[in-house]
């Protein structure tokens, strides 16, 4: 009798704990905000993003905004806070969806295990070009500013992200120091043409 007690208690603490120790998000502004999209839209060069643009994020347990520090040049991987990129289903979602400039739409939930359902966690979007080769080699690449955001049960509808990121524009690269230097040159041999005539 013990022994199946026992046996019973440990069962119900194990289907339990799984369950209780991970809620979900879902990258989603095109659907946030009451199902009118945004707030938290991106743009670059002036517009929303459109097709080929892919969105991710780095995030970390609780409230981590006071050690987060974001690159300056909106660029960059954050650092403290214990940020970590997120990976696997629900981690990336595409951008563009239903034609609506600026909005991503994820397929998939992104589980965040050992953050249960009402839990605070800390995120950082990215966003970059996707026929570049992947985020570590994308030529256009831009990040949000950090901010936190509550996880939903897993049972029931994601917490979106679109209800708590801040929109962001992703920076236009400089030009290099080689496309200046050939546009300096061109500019000489302009001058020194007009000056030989």
């Amino acid at each position: 009798m013990k022994k199946s007690l026992l046996v019973g208690l440990i069962s119900l603490t194990v289907t339990v704990v799984p369950s209780f120790g991970q809620g979900i998000i879902t990258l989603d502004n095109y659907l946030s905000n009451s199902g009118n999209g945004g707030p938290g839209f991106i743009t670059y060069n002036g517009t929303g993003i459109q097709a080929g643009w892919t969105v991710g994020f780095y995030w970390a347990a609780g409230n981590q905004l006071a050690s987060v520090t974001p690159d300056p040049t909106g660029i960059g991987i954050p650092s403290g806070g214990g940020l970590v990129l997120a990976t696997g289903t629900g981690s990336t979602a595409a951008s563009y969806p239903f034609n609506t400039p600026g909005t991503y739409l994820a397929a998939a939930t992104y589980t965040t295990a050992g953050v249960a359902t009402g839990g605070i966690i800390t995120m950082e979007l990215i966003a970059y070009d996707t026929p570049s080769g992947g985020y570590n080699l994308a030529t256009l690449r831009g990040h949000s500013a950090p901010f936190t955001m509550t996880v939903a049960d897993p049972t029931g509808a994601p917490t979106k992200t679109g209800d708590f990121a801040p929109s962001f524009t992703i920076p236009v690269p400089e030009p290099s120091i080689f496309a200046l230097s050939g546009l300096g040159a061109a500019a000489l041999m302009l001058i020194r043409r007009k000056k030989v005539a």
